[in-house]
């Protein structure tokens, strides 16, 4: 991938995103709502979906984002972004690597646009931060 965005930009990114899910995960653990192989430890694979699959996801989705195109561009990008992780999800499902309990796929296609948004939200206040710093 030919990276678009400054180290610092991916760095805080990927914080952000890791943050995210782990903020979402502790709600979802608390109301039983779906869970990564054994729910209770933190095993090798497990690390390997949080380390390793959200980082390389923050990154691809933030590094192709059409900032410099209309606004419809940006909507339809993000939507790309959440039927491509819906599906993504399904497989998983389908794989035995992730279980949903109280939960269901409805549920992702709502949350998957709504988080999206504020990652590149998050970029866009990086991007403020570091102007304001400069100058």
């Amino acid at each position: 991938m030919k990276k678009k965005l400054r180290p610092i930009e991916y760095y805080a990114s990927i914080f952000w995103g890791l943050f995210t899910a782990e903020l979402a995960d502790r709600f979802t653990d608390k109301y039983n709502m779906y869970y990564f192989f054994n729910p209770y430890f933190v095993e090798a694979k497990s690390l390997l979906v949080i380390l390793g699959i959200y980082p390389a996801a923050t990154m691809l989705m933030i590094n192709w984002y059409p900032f410099n195109c209309p606004l419809k561009n940006k909507f339809y990008y993000i939507i790309c972004w959440s039927i491509f992780s819906i599906l993504y999800e399904w497989l998983c499902l389908k794989m035995g690597l992730l279980h949903h309990k109280n939960w269901n796929m409805w549920l992702s296609a709502i949350s998957y646009p709504f988080l999206y948004a504020l990652l590149i939200g998050n970029l866009k206040l990086i991007r403020l931060l570091d102007n304001k710093k400069k100058a």
